[in-house]
């Protein structure tokens, strides 16, 4: 029994926006975590966030491999890098690079706060998950202008 093709495009798609949608929702997640003032919430804060970074780096990883595998389906009948989709394609890359290279001392710094008072640490995380979660709203907003464009 052969697989159809198109089952399997669909589910490598789907398997992408399901990857971003942990990605994001768990960058929000820790950020309204933190935004919280309750006592006690910097270490709560801690330790969502220790479990989110574990998700994100999975979600990044389903995300390179399915993006890779959306390019491979939809090959060269991608518009070239010259037109409009292609410009803003390039653009959506170019964020997602930035966000896994400045991630890297996101959750080195996750570490060193882990070993440091819990309370000292909270602008720390809120700036960090705040600025994720801003970049994949932006990564997101890429996405859409893409899929209707």
């Amino acid at each position: 029994m052969e697989l159809d093709p198109r089952l399997l495009h669909l589910a490598v798609r789907w398997m992408h926006v399901a990857a971003m949608a942990v990605a994001l929702g768990g960058s929000i997640l820790v950020l309204t975590v933190a935004m919280r003032r309750a006592a006690g919430s910097a270490t709560v804060v801690l330790q969502v966030a220790a479990t989110y970074e574990w998700a994100f780096w999975a979600a990044m990883g389903v995300l390179a491999m399915t993006g890779i595998g959306n390019l491979g389906a939809f090959g060269t009948a991608l518009p070239a890098p010259a037109t409009e989709w292609g410009g803003t394609f390039e653009l959506k890359l170019v964020f997602v690079l930035t966000l896994v290279l400045v991630s890297v001392p996101r959750t080195l710094a996750l570490l060193m706060l882990a070993t440091a008072p819990a309370e000292r640490g909270l602008p720390t995380m809120r700036r960090l998950y705040g600025g994720t979660s801003g970049a994949f709203a932006v990564i997101l907003a890429l996405a859409v202008t893409l899929a209707h464009g």
